[in-house]
C-alpha cells in the first residue's frame, strides 16, 4: 500500500478558464479547505508568462462576479512589485507587458465601481513608476489625451481618468529616483493648465447648481467629485512639480484662487450656508485640500511661500479662524482617529476643528521658515540664499510681531488648553487608547488641537523667550486655590511647556511643596484631570530644575498617583504616572540610595497595574518603566529581585505564542536585572534559562523577533557569572555557533558569547563534543566583512589555543592544531599569506594583488604565533603538512619573510611582542629550522631591537637592561564596574606570555643557546653575524648597555 500527498494545483494546467474558476473558488467559496487550495494554486501559476495578462482580462470582463474581478485586480496589483521589473525571476515577458499597458486606462475610465477603478489606478501608477519614461514614454501623454476627451463627455469617464492621474502623480512624487521626479516636473505645466481648466469649469457648474438650481443634480454630483480630485492633483503638482513655484504665473493664479474660494466655501458651510447640507461634506473636503496646499507650500517651498500673493494676510486669516473656533472649542466634539476597513487611518470630527488645526500647523510651518532654515531650506545657490534671507525677513517682521505672538499665547493657554467634555468622554470610553494617543512621543499633534497647540507654544517660547513672563503671570493667576480644576489643568499644561524658558524666574521647588502636593490630593469629581497633568508636569520640570531634597517629594506624589486604593486615581492617571516616572528615573540626578525606601511600593504598584491593563502597548510602557528603574537601582535592586522574577515568567506564559513585544520587554527587564545584581543574579538562572532557550530556539516562530533581546540577556548572564557555569547554560552555546557566520550586530554579540564561554568553561568548550563545531564556526568569522567581527573571531581562536595548552600541555595543543588542519583553517591561512608574499615579490603593472589585507595578515600571524609560543615543534609539524613531501624550508622560508614584513603593518605593540616571542622560540629548534633562522639573522636582530626599544619606551632609561612595559606587576587591577567575566579574563591575561615574559631576557636566553649550538661566539660571528649589516648589529648590542634603548 502506498500513500501520496496531493499538492494542490501542481498538476492543474494553466488556462484562462481554470484561472477564473480558481479565483471564484478563492473569493466566493465558503469551504476553508477549498479556499486554501485555490490560493495555493494561484501562487503556483505566478510564474506562467500569460498569468498576469489573463488576470487583467478577467478583471475587465464585467460579466463576471464582482468578487472574482476584485480578487483578480488585487492579485495583479501585488504581482507588479514582484514580476514587472525585467531582472525579476519569472519576469513578465515584454509582449505581455505591452498588452497589459494598452488596457490599463480602460480599467478605470470605463469602470463604474469606484473601488475597482481605484485598484486599477493603483496598478497603473505602479507600472508608470517603473516604466516611465524609459519603457513607456507616452504614458502621461496618453492619460492627458484620455482626460481631454472625457472632459466634455461622460463625467464618470472623466472621474476615472482623473483618478488614474492622481495615483500616478502620487507615485512619481514619492519616487526616490531623480529620473521619476524630473519626468514629473517636465509634464507639470501641461498638467496644471489642463487640471486648472477642469477644476474651474466643474466648480462653476456645481456652484451654479447649488446657488441657482441650474443644471442636472447627477451632473452636479459628478462635477463636485471631479473638481475635488482635480484640486487634489493641483495641490500635489504645484508643490512637487516646480522647483520655484512662486515664479510660475499658473501657480500664482491658483494660489490667489485658493484664497478667494477658501473664504467663499467657508461661508458655504457656516450656519446660514447657501450650500445644502448633503453637499457640505464634499465642500468641506475642498476646504481641507486648500489648507493642505497652503501648509505643503510653506513646508516644501519656504522661499516661495512668503513671496506668493497675500501669503502673510492668509496666515493672519487662518489665525482669525483659530481664534473664532477657540470660542466654541470647549463645546466641540473633537477629532477622533480611527482605522478604516482597509487599514488606513481616518480622522473624523467637526470641519471647523479640522480647519483650526490646519491653521495651527501653518503657523508652526511659518516659525520653521523663520527659525529653522537648515531644516526648511534645501537649496543653497546664491539666488536661493537671497530668497531665504528675504523669506525669513518677511515672516519675522511682517507676521511674527509682538502683539500677534501675545495674542497666540493668550488664546492657546486660555482657550485651546482647556479640557473639554469630549476629551473626558473619550477618556472614559477607552482609557488606555486615549492615554496612548495623548502621549508626548506620539503624532497626535498632527490631528488633534490640544497637542498641536502645545507644540506651537513650545516653538514660540523657544524662539521668543520674552513670552515666558506674561505666560507665567497668567499661570500664577490661574493656579490660585479658588480656581476651578479645568482652568488650573490648562495652566499647568502651559507651565510644563514653558519649563525650559521660565525656570530662572519661577521658584518651582516652592510651588511643588506649597501647591502641587495639595493639588495632587484634591478630592473632586474632576480631580483625575489635575492628577494626570501633575504627573506630566513633574516629568517636564525635574530634568530642568529641582532641588535634591525635593526629589523625595516627587517620589511621594508619584507613589500617591499610582495608588489604586484612591478612587480618583483611575487607569489613565496611573498609566500616565507610570509612563512619566520613566523620565524621573532616567534623569541624571536620580540617586538609587534616595529612591530605595520607595522602591518596594513602586515595584508592587507597577506590577499590580501591569495585571490590570489590557492593551499590549500599555503593558510595554509599564514594563519599560520597570526596566529603567531596575537598571538605575543597580545593586540595590537585589532586595526586590525575587518579587520581579516571580512576575516575569508568569507574564511570559500569559501572552500568546506569537505575541513577541511583551516577551521582548520581559527579556529586557531580565537583562537589566542581571546587570544590576551582578554576580548575585546567578540565583535566577534556573528561572531565566527556560525562557531564553525558548526564545533562542531556531524552530520557534518568535525566534527572529526575540533574537536581539535574547542575545543581550544571554551575554549579560555570562558577564555576571562565576565558574563553574550552570550545565544548562553551558549547553546553550550550541545555539550561538550557527549565528556566527552572519554579518550582523547579533552575530558579533554571539561571538562575544562564545568567547565568554571559552573563558568561563574552557573544559566544556574544548571537549570532544563542542571543540570541533566551535572551531569550524569560528573559522568562518575570519572571512566576515566586518573588521571587528573577523578580529574578535581570530582572538577567540587564540584563546582556545591558549586554554588547550594550559589544560592539556603540548598534547592539548596537538589536538587543537589537528582540528585546525581538518577544518581547513590552516590551509586558508597559508593560502592567504602566500598570496601576500607573492604580491610583495612582484612590482609594476604585473604585480599580483594579495587575496587578504594587511590587517587580516596580522590576525593570521597572531594565530600562528600562539601555536608557536605553545610549542614551536608543533608549529613546524603543522607547516610540514603543506610542504608536499619536501623539506620544511619550502614553506617556512617564504612564511618568515612575510612575517617579518608584516611587523610594519601591525600597529599594535602587543601583537608585535606576540610575534616576536613566537619567532624567537624558533631559535630552540634544530636543523633544518636552525639554518633557516640563522639565514634570517638580520631580520631577527632588527625585529628584536625595534620591539625591545618600543617596549622600553617610558621606562627608566638608565636601567641595567631594557624594561618591558607590557609586564603586569603585582595584583590584578580592579575597577568599580568590573563584572566577574572582566576579572576572570584579566586574571587569565596575566598568564599570557605577552604580559608575563620579559622580552629582552627571553630573547637573550635563546640567542645565547643558539650561539653555543653553532660552536660558540667566535664561530657564530664568523659564520653568521658577518652577514649582518654593521648598524643593525650595533643597534642590537647597545640594548645590553644602560640607556641602550635610547641611544642613537
Amino acid at each position: 500500500m502506498s500513500f501520496a500527498i496531493e499538492v494542490p494545483g501542481e498538476s492543474t494546467p494553466f488556462t484562462p478558464v481554470e484561472l477564473c474558476r480558481t479565483l471564484e473558488a478563492a473569493s466566493i467559496s465558503t469551504d476553508p479547505a477549498q479556499r486554501q487550495s485555490a490560493g495555493q494554486q494561484i501562487q503556483a501559476w505566478e510564474s506562467h508568462p500569460d498569468y498576469y495578462v489573463t488576470l487583467q482580462t478577467i478583471f475587465l470582463d464585467k460579466s463576471l462576479r464582482r468578487e472574482v474581478r476584485w480578487l483578480a485586480i488585487i492579485v495583479l496589483k501585488n504581482g507588479i512589485d514582484k514580476y514587472w521589473r525585467p531582472r525579476a525571476k519569472h519576469a513578465i515577458p515584454p509582449p505581455q507587458k505591452e498588452l497589459i499597458r494598452s488596457r490599463l486606462l480602460q480599467g478605470s475610465v470605463d469602470e463604474e465601481d469606484r473601488q475597482l477603478a481605484l485598484h486599477n489606478a493603483l496598478v497603473t501608477a505602479k507600472i508608470v513608476r517603473i516604466d516611465y519614461p524609459d519603457s513607456w514614454p507616452d504614458a502621461i501623454a496618453n492619460i492627458i489625451n484620455v482626460t481631454r476627451t472625457a472632459r466634455t463627455g461622460n463625467p464618470m469617464h472623466l472621474g476615472g481618468a482623473l483618478l488614474v492621474m492622481l495615483r500616478i502623480v502620487k507615485e512619481l512624487s514619492t519616487a526616490r529616483l531623480a529620473r521619476s521626479q524630473t519626468a514629473l516636473q517636465k509634464v507639470t505645466p501641461e498638467l496644471v493648465q489642463l487640471l486648472g481648466e477642469i477644476y474651474t469649469e466643474k466648480t462653476a457648474y456645481w456652484q451654479e447648481f447649488l446657488m441657482k438650481g441650474q443644471g442636472d443634480e447627477d451632473d452636479a454630483d459628478h462635477a463636485m467629485q471631479n473638481s475635488l480630485i482635480a484640486l487634489k492633483l493641483l495641490r500635489r503638482l504645484v508643490t512637487v512639480g516646480y522647483k520655484e513655484p512662486h515664479k510660475d504665473s499658473m501657480v500664482q493664479g491658483l494660489w490667489s484662487l485658493s484664497q478667494t474660494q477658501f473664504d467663499q466655501f467657508l461661508n458655504g458651510v457656516s450656519h446660514d450656508s447657501w450650500i445644502p447640507i448633503p453637499y457640505q461634506d464634499t465642500v468641506g473636503k475642498h476646504l481641507v485640500q486648500f489648507t493642505k496646499l497652503h501648509i505643503d507650500m510653506a513646508t516644501l517651498h519656504p522661499c516661495s511661500f512668503p513671496i506668493l500673493p497675500n501669503s502673510i494676510p492668509l496666515v493672519r486669516a487662518y489665525w482669525n479662524l483659530v481664534k473664532d473656533f477657540s470660542q466654541v472649542f470647549e463645546k466641540s466634539s473633537g477629532i477622533k482617529q480611527t482605522e478604516s476597513t482597509a487599514g488606513n487611518t481616518k480622522h473624523e470630527g467637526p470641519l471647523a476643528e479640522k480647519l483650526a488645526l490646519k491653521g495651527l500647523l501653518l503657523l508652526r510651518s511659518c516659525i520653521g521658515i523663520a527659525y529653522r532654515p537648515t531644516q526648511s531650506f534645501k537649496y543653497q545657490s546664491p539666488e536661493m540664499k537671497d530668497l531665504e534671507t528675504q523669506a525669513i525677513h518677511v515672516i519675522k517682521i511682517e507676521l511674527l510681531g509682538r502683539d500677534f505672538l501675545l495674542d497666540i499665547v493668550q488664546v492657546i493657554i486660555s482657550k485651546l488648553f482647556v479640557f473639554r467634555k469630549s476629551d473626558l468622554d473619550a477618556w472614559e470610553e477607552n482609557p488606555e487608547e486615549w492615554e496612548a494617543q495623548e502621549r508626548n512621543e506620539g503624532h497626535a499633534y498632527e490631528w488633534a488641537i490640544r497637542p498641536c497647540a502645545e507644540r506651537l507654544l513650545i516653538d514660540l517660547l523657544t524662539h521668543y523667550r520674552e513670552l515666558g513672563q506674561p505666560l507665567l503671570s497668567y499661570c500664577e493667576l490661574a493656579t490660585k486655590v479658588d480656581m476651578d480644576i479645568v482652568t488650573k489643568e490648562a495652566a499647568y499644561c502651559a507651565l510644563g511647556c514653558a519649563a525650559a524658558v521660565v525656570h530662572h524666574s519661577f521658584d518651582f521647588d516652592r510651588f511643588l511643596t506649597t501647591t502641587l502636593v495639595k493639588d495632587a490630593q484634591v478630592q473632586d469629581s474632576m480631580a483625575k484631570l489635575l492628577r494626570r497633568r501633575i504627573a506630566i508636569l513633574l516629568s517636564q520640570w525635574v530634568a530642568i530644575k529641582i532641588s535634591e531634597p525635593n526629589r523625595t517629594v516627587v517620589y511621594d506624589i508619584y507613589r500617591h498617583l499610582l495608588n489604586p486604593a484612591d478612587s480618583h486615581n483611575d487607569e489613565v492617571v496611573r498609566i500616565t504616572a507610570a509612563r512619566q516616572f520613566k523620565e524621573i528615573a532616567d534623569d541624571f540626578g536620580f540617586k538609587s540610595e534616595a529612591f530605595l525606601p520607595y522602591a518596594p511600593d513602586f515595584f508592587n504598584l507597577l506590577i499590580g497595574l501591569l495585571s490590570e491593563v489590557e492593551s499590549d502597548e500599555t503593558k510595554l510602557v509599564i514594563l519599560d518603566t520597570i526596566r529603567l528603574i531596575v537598571s538605575r537601582m543597580e545593586e540595590h535592586v537585589s532586595q526586590f529581585g525575587d518579587a520581579i522574577m516571580m512576575t516575569l515568567p508568569k507574564l511570559w506564559e500569559s501572552v500568546g505564542s506569537e505575541e513577541y513585544m511583551i516577551k521582548q520587554s520581559v527579556l529586557a527587564i531580565m537583562s537589566a536585572l542581571v546587570m544590576s545584581m551582578r554576580a548575585d543574579s546567578q540565583r535566577y538562572q534556573q528561572l531565566i534559562l527556560p525562557l531564553l532557550s525558548e526564545a533562542m530556539n531556531p524552530e520557534s516562530p518568535l525566534h527572529l523577533h526575540l533574537i536581539e533581546e535574547s542575545v543581550e540577556l544571554w551575554k549579560s548572564m555570562l558577564m555576571q557569572s562565576v565558574p563553574p557555569l550552570n550545565p544548562d547554560l553551558t549547553q546553550m552555546v550550541q545555539l550561538a555557533l550557527p549565528l556566527l557566520e552572519y554579518d550582523s550586530a547579533v552575530s558579533n554579540q554571539c561571538l562575544e558569547i562564545v568567547k565568554s564561554y571559552i573563558l568561563l568553561a574552557p573544559q566544556d568548550l574544548l571537549s570532544n563534543a563542542l571543540r570541533r563545531p566551535a572551531l569550524a564556526s569560528l573559522a568562518k568569522t575570519l572571512d566576515a566583512n566586518g573588521r571587528d567581527q573577523s578580529q574578535l573571531g581570530a582572538k577567540t581562536i587564540e584563546l582556545m589555543v591558549r586554554f588547550s595548552e594550559e589544560l592539556g600541555g603540548s598534547q592539548g595543543v596537538t589536538v587543537i592544531v589537528q582540528d585546525l588542519l581538518e577544518t581547513g583553517l590552516v590551509q586558508t591561512i597559508l593560502e592567504g599569506l602566500h598570496s601576500a608574499w607573492e604580491s610583495s615579490q612582484t612590482t609594476g603593472p604585473n604585480r599580483k594583488p594579495p587575496k587578504i589585507s594587511t590587517i587580516k595578515e596580522t590576525d593570521y600571524f597572531a594565530l600562528f604565533a600562539r601555536v608557536c609560543i605553545a610549542d614551536p615543534a608543533i608549529f613546524t609539524s603543522l607547516l610540514s603538512h603543506f610542504a608536499n613531501g619536501g623539506p620544511i624550508d619550502t614553506v617556512l622560508s617564504w612564511l618568515l619573510t612575510q612575517w617579518f614584513a608584516n611587523f610594519d603593518c601591525m600597529g599594535d605593540i602587543e601583537r608585535e611582542k606576540l610575534s616576536c616571542l613566537a619567532l624567537t622560540r624558533l631559535l630552540e629548534l634544530p636543523s633544518p629550522v636552525q639554518e633557516l633562522v640563522l639565514g634570517k639573522l638580520q631580520e631577527y636582530l632588527s625585529m628584536w631591537t625595534s620591539v625591545v626599544t618600543e617596549l622600553a619606551d617610558g621606562t627608566e632609561p638608565e636601567a641595567p637592561q631594557p624594561q618591558d612595559t607590557l609586564i603586569w606587576p603585582g595584583e590584578i587591577p580592579r575597577y568599580e564596574y568590573d563584572t566577574p567575566l572582566d576579572l576572570h579574563e584579566r586574571t587569565f591575561a596575566t598568564k599570557d606570555p605577552v604580559h608575563a615574559v620579559a622580552t629582552y631576557e627571553f630573547v637573550k636566553i635563546r640567542l645565547q643557546d643558539l650561539v653555543q649550538r653553532v660552536g660558540g661566539e667566535q664561530a657564530f660571528e664568523q659564520q653568521w653575524a658577518v652577514n649582518v649589516d654593521r648598524e643593525v648589529l650595533l643597534g642590537f648590542q647597545r640594548l645590553s648597555q644602560p640607556g641602550g634603548t635610547t641611544a642613537k
